[in-house]
C-alpha cells in the first residue's frame, strides 16, 4: 500500500491526538482521585521521591536503597489499589487508557505497523478516494448484465458478440485486472457511447481495489483540471491542492472519468500527458473512461499521447443501447 507523505502525516497526527487525549483524560482522573483521596497523592509522591533518592544514592556508590526500592514501591502500589477499590474505582483507574493497548496508540509495535494503523490507512484511503458513498451502491454486487441486449439483431460484427456477451467478457477482464493488481498492474481505457455503464464499471473497479487496501483517487476530467489549475495558479502554495497533486501522482490507482468532456487547450493537454506518462514510468495503474472513440482520441490529443495509450493501455469497448432507459 502506497501512501503519500501528506497522507502519512495525517495518520501520524491522528495517533498523536489519541495519545494526547489519553494523557489529558488520565490527568483529569488523577485530579479527581487526589481531591477525593489525598493519601493516593501522597503515595504517588512517595514513590517518585523514593525512586529519585535511590537513584541518587546509587550514583554516589550506595546501592542499598535500590535493593529495597522494589519492595517498597510494591507495598505502596498495593495500598493505592486498595484505596481505589474501597472508594469504588477500578484498579486501573489511574492508568492511561488507549484505544489500542497493543501499540499504546503509537500505530506501531516495534517497527511493524499495528493492526489499528492498517485499519486507519484503509479508512483514510476510502475517505480520500472521492467516491466512498457512490461505490457503496455501484459495484459488482449490484451489477446487472441483463440490462444489455442479447438479441441477434444487436450482434456487433467488430467485437463478434452481442452487448450482453460483451459485458460478460468485460467483467472477466476487469476481474483479472483487480485480481492481478499487485503482481501485474495494468491500465484500462473504457470507451463507448453515452449511457452504457462506463462510470459504473470504473466504480466497480474502485470498489474492488479499495477493498484490497490500495490507494485510489477518482476524478472527472473537469474536477481534475480544476484542481491542477488551482495548484499551478497558486504556485504550490495551497496545502490542500498540493496534497491532491501529490496523491494524484502516487496513488496506486487513478481513475479519470469522462475524458473528453473538458475544455481542451494547451494546459489540459500538457497536464494530461504528464500525468499519463509519469504514472506509466512509475508503473502505477490508471483507468480512463470516455465517450471518444480511439480515432477521436487521436484527433483530439495528438499522436504523442495516443501512442502512450496504444502501447500501455488495454482498450475496452462498450456497445449497445442506453441502459439508463431500462432502469
Amino acid at each position: 500500500m502506497r501512501l503519500s507523505n501528506y497522507q502519512y502525516d495525517i495518520l501520524m497526527q491522528k495517533f498523536d491526538e489519541k495519545r494526547i487525549k489519553a494523557r489529558y483524560e488520565l490527568d483529569k482522573r488523577t485530579e479527581e482521585v487526589y481531591n477525593r483521596i489525598p493519601r493516593v497523592k501522597e503515595i504517588d509522591e512517595n514513590i517518585a521521591s523514593e525512586s529519585v533518592n535511590a537513584g541518587k544514592s546509587a550514583l554516589m556508590g550506595d546501592d542499598s536503597k535500590l535493593k529495597n526500592l522494589n519492595a517498597r514501591i510494591t507495598a505502596l502500589a498495593d495500598e493505592k489499589k486498595l484505596l481505589l477499590k474501597e472508594n469504588g474505582y477500578a484498579p486501573d483507574y489511574l492508568e492511561e487508557h488507549f484505544e489500542c493497548d497493543k501499540c499504546r496508540d503509537t500505530g506501531f509495535i516495534g517497527t511493524e505497523p499495528c493492526g489499528c494503523f492498517k485499519s486507519a490507512i484503509t479508512n483514510l484511503i476510502f475517505e480520500e478516494s472521492n467516491i466512498k458513498d457512490v461505490i457503496a451502491k455501484e459495484n459488482f454486487k449490484t451489477f446487472n448484465e441483463s440490462l444489455y441486449s442479447n438479441r441477434e439483431e444487436d450482434y456487433d460484427r467488430e467485437l463478434k458478440c452481442t452487448p450482453y456477451k460483451n459485458i460478460l467478457n468485460i467483467r472477466e477482464k476487469i476481474n483479472r485486472f483487480t485480481e492481478n493488481f499487485d503482481t501485474d498492474p495494468k491500465n484500462l481505457l473504457i470507451y463507448g457511447n453515452t449511457g452504457l455503464g462506463k462510470t459504473f464499471l470504473t466504480n466497480c473497479i474502485a470498489y474492488e481495489i479499495l477493498n484490497s487496501n490500495h490507494t485510489v483517487m477518482y476524478y472527472t476530467t473537469f474536477s481534475l483540471f480544476d484542481m491542477l489549475s488551482k495548484y499551478i495558479r497558486l504556485e504550490n502554495g495551497y496545502k490542500e491542492q498540493g496534497s491532491s497533486r501529490d496523491s494524484l501522482m502516487t496513488c496506486e490507482l487513478l481513475i479519470i472519468d469522462d475524458l473528453g468532456s473538458e475544455m481542451s487547450n494547451n494546459f489540459t493537454d500538457s497536464q494530461l500527458y504528464s500525468i499519463i506518462n509519469e504514472r506509466i514510468v512509475n508503473r502505477l495503474s490508471t483507468v480512463i473512461s470516455t465517450n471518444l472513440t480511439p480515432k477521436m482520441i487521436l484527433e483530439r490529443y495528438g499522436e504523442r499521447l495516443f501512442s502512450r495509450f496504444m502501447k500501455e493501455y488495454d482498450f475496452i469497448k462498450l456497445i449497445g443501447d442506453d441502459i439508463r432507459l431500462k432502469l
